[in-house]
């Protein structure tokens, strides 16, 4: 649905036209087509609306997990995809990522399908747009203690390369080759690869995993992250931890304690086979 909150001196047949552009926008833009979607919103703020987009998204794709359960892509942000007191662009760059995320995931689920991976919770394949702005007044607040001026919001959403995050689990000692595989069959697919980021290369980093950046045809950014079933449990038994490490009120003295409390856990697990050839890459721009 969606809702015009201000109408100004648009006439109605002119309101049923521009509602018209949007409902097909939003309906094109779900299969990957972005520029219109894009188009329909600028021809409301330029005739004096001002919209919420929330109904660009048609909804995710319905999947089994490993607990046999059936859930739907994208689904944790259904009911958390307001960017409170953001600007209308931030909110456009929100909604245009959860629109182009159900095509992104079926070629993701078809790439687990062909590599023999998994792809794990996927119903937070879409950041929830809370999480987007703390991440916002994170940056806002980090900007400002450096005696730098902050960036606006709609910046901070537009870079933020995990709007769109998946989760590919792989057998342990197979990581390096299937984050090869995962890189090469997204390049068969039209994606373009931004960026691969070994963890394993880094001896000193509290976390291991190796993430994946990409961009899709229709130029949505999205993060995938490469995990075992050994580095996600290792994730999960040290989530709190990392909550509380990052926040900006816990002492240096506990963020260090907590830092090698999380670094502890990941080194205790063997190195999987070949990661250090994996090297990492990025981008030129």
């Amino acid at each position: 649905m969606i809702e015009i909150t201000k109408m100004d001196n648009l006439g109605k047949g002119k309101a049923f036209l521009v509602a018209g552009v949007v409902a097909w926008s939003a309906f094109t833009c779900s299969f990957g087509n972005v520029n219109s979607a894009a188009a329909a919103q600028l021809a409301l703020m330029s005739s004096g609306a001002t919209v919420l987009t929330e109904g660009m998204r048609l909804g995710g794709v319905p999947y089994r997990n490993r607990d046999g359960e059936v859930v739907v892509s994208g689904s944790a942000s259904e009911n958390d995809n307001i960017l409170e007191g953001c600007q209308l662009r931030a909110q456009v760059a929100y909604n245009m990522a959860r629109a182009n995320e159900p095509r992104i995931t079926m070629d993701m689920l078809d790439i687990a399908n062909r590599l023999g991976t998994t792809m794990e919770g996927l119903e937070y394949s879409v950041k929830t747009a809370s999480s987007v702005k703390s991440k916002i007044d994170r940056k806002t607040n980090k900007a400002l203690e450096a005696g730098e001026t902050p960036k606006q919001d709609f910046e901070y959403v537009s870079e933020t390369g995990d709007l769109l995050r998946y989760t590919e689990v792989v057998n342990h000692n197979e990581m390096a080759g299937k984050v090869r595989a995962t890189v090469s069959l997204l390049e068969e697919k039209g994606y373009t690869l931004d960026e691969i980021d070994n963890k394993y290369l880094n001896k000193d980093g509290r976390y291991k995993a190796v993430h994946i950046n990409a961009t899709s045809p229709s130029g949505q950014p999205f993060e995938i992250q490469v995990h075992s079933q050994e580095t996600l449990a290792a994730s999960r038994t040290t989530h709190e931890m990392y909550e509380e490490w990052r926040k900006p009120e816990t002492s240096a003295e506990r963020k260090a304690e907590l830092f090698s409390a999380i670094k502890s856990t990941y080194d205790s697990l063997p190195e999987p086979k070949d990661i250090g050839s994996l090297a990492n890459y990025k981008k030129a721009v």
